[in-house]
Formats: structure tokens, sequence, C-alpha cells
């Protein structure tokens, strides 16, 4: 009778280790997996580094813990994923120009200067940075955690809208936390980047795609930092295009953390699921 209580309490009747232990385990496996990469000065290469570990654990995870398919990932070799980031990229570098649009009118930011010498090969460095940065988080806390935590709140007492919506917060909550170390991080933008997390999973949950998400990712980070001279993630714009200066208050600029904790970032977020969903609609993509 012990005996059967502890094999249901680590798996479950498809023979499998339940969601919870897959995860956990997964997780270890993959923090110890990618800790040697502490010790590679060029953050290009820590980050490719990290993003090949995480493909390749997660094809063996497909095989062999979570037993499922590995496009369920939503890594997904098709052209549809290359439109799919390409629209991301416009859609993202679009809600940034917005924002800045927006901030500027109601007086809460102001242009001071206009670059026209930068350097282009720091830029392209950055960009290739941040596409990395962007397979890594959006496999790892969509592709990877809110698939999971779908499927394990499924096979409770939750109802396949009610295991959605839980994975869906859970997995955003779990990617603002993953921020909370970020350069005057606060509750505020632990929570703004919650609500991030939940507009860069939605077109993974219509599409089965990580392509959209992964575009709106890596060009929202570019477009605040390199383009348009905001503070992202705490991070401050060496160089940009455009040099900013914060003029309103906190509340609309989120301050030293940029506007991810402010409501300009918000607004942003607003601008990229609006938009998401307008092109997915146009295109005859089942919004659920």
């Amino acid at each position: 009778m012990v005996l059967k209580a502890m094999n249901s309490l680590f798996y479950g009747d498809d023979n499998r280790f339940r969601a919870p232990w897959r995860i956990l385990l997964f997780s270890i496996l993959l923090l110890l997996s990618v800790l040697p990469l502490i010790w590679v000065k060029n953050s290009v290469l820590q980050f490719f580094g990290a993003v090949v570990i995480l493909i390749v654990g997660l094809y063996l995870n497909a095989k062999y813990l979570d037993k499922r398919n590995f496009s369920e990932y939503g890594i997904v070799f098709k052209k549809n994923t290359i439109i799919y980031f390409l629209t991301g990229i416009i859609i993202g570098i679009t809600s940034v120009a917005i924002l800045l649009g927006i901030g500027s009118l109601i007086g809460a930011l102001s242009i001071t200067e206009f670059s026209t010498r930068l350097n282009i090969v720091a830029l392209l460095f950055f960009g290739v940075k941040m596409f990395f940065v962007s397979i890594w988080e959006e496999t790892f806390f969509r592709g990877y955690l809110f698939t999971n935590f779908n499927e394990g709140f499924q096979s409770s007492i939750l109802s396949k809208n009610q295991s959605l919506i839980v994975a869906l917060l859970l997995s955003s909550v779990l990617f603002g936390l993953a921020h909370f170390n970020n350069g005057n991080a606060s509750f505020l933008s632990i929570f703004y980047l919650s609500i991030n997390g939940i507009v860069w999973c939605v077109p993974f949950i219509i599409t089965k795609n990580l392509g959209l998400s992964i575009g709106l990712h890596m060009s929202w980070n570019f477009a605040q930092s390199k383009l348009f001279g905001f503070t992202m993630s705490g991070n401050r714009s060496e160089e940009s295009f455009i040099k900013i200066k914060n003029i309103g208050t906190d509340l609309w600029t989120g301050g030293e953390y940029g506007p991810e904790a402010g409501l300009l970032g918000l607004i942003g977020f607003a601008l990229m699921l609006v938009l998401s969903l307008m092109y997915l609609k146009i295109n005859r993509i089942k919004i659920i």
C-alpha cells in the first residue's frame, strides 16, 4: 500500500514522472550544464552556448523524460517560423516607437539627440546577443515551462481552460522573478515583466510556434536599448540612434529601470499584444 502511494506520488497514469518532478529534474540538470559558461568572458558566446545546451537538453528531455514530440516546445523548423519571427521584429520595433511618441506627447520623455556615428559592429553583436537571449528565455519560460505546467494542471482537478490560465500566469510570474537581480529591480518591475511574459506567451499558445514570441522579445529589447535610447530592464543604453531623457514621473517612465517598470511599458506590452492578435486574425489563425 505504501509502495503504491509512493509510486503514485512520483508517477502518473501514463508511467511518466509527474510534471513537477520533471520540471525540477530538468531545471537542475540545465542549471548544472550551463553553470560552466560563467567562465566564458564573451557574453555573446555565453548565450550561444546556453542556447545550444538548452536545445540539446530539450531534445533529450522530450525523448526520455517528458516523452513528447520535440516540436511541442514551439521549436518548429518551418517557413512559418521565419515569417512569424520577422513579423515579431516589426511589431516589437513599432510598439517601442509608438511608446516613445506617446511618452514625448505627454511630457514624460524628451528626445535630446540624434546620433549619426554609431559602432555598427557593436550594434550587430548586441543584436546577435539579444537573438540568443530571446531564444533562451522564450524557449525555457514559454516553450518548456508553460507546456509542462499546462499539461500538469490538466492532469489534476483543473479543466483545460483553467489549467491554461494557471500555467500562463505561473510561467509568466517566474519570468518576472527571473529578473529580480537586474539593476534597480523592484516589485513593480517584476509585476510588469510578469505581464510582459503573458504577452509573449499568448502568440505561442495560439500558433504552437515560438517564432513570433522570439521576434517580439528580441526587437523589444534591441529597439529600447539601441534604437530609441531607453534603459532596458535596468541596463542603461550606452549607444543608440536616439538619445532620450526621462522628464516625467517614475510612474510613467519606470525611472532607472526603464519603461518595463512604468505605465509606458504597459502601453508597449498592450500594443504588442493587440498588433500580434491583429496579425494572427488577418492571417486566419484561430484565436483561442
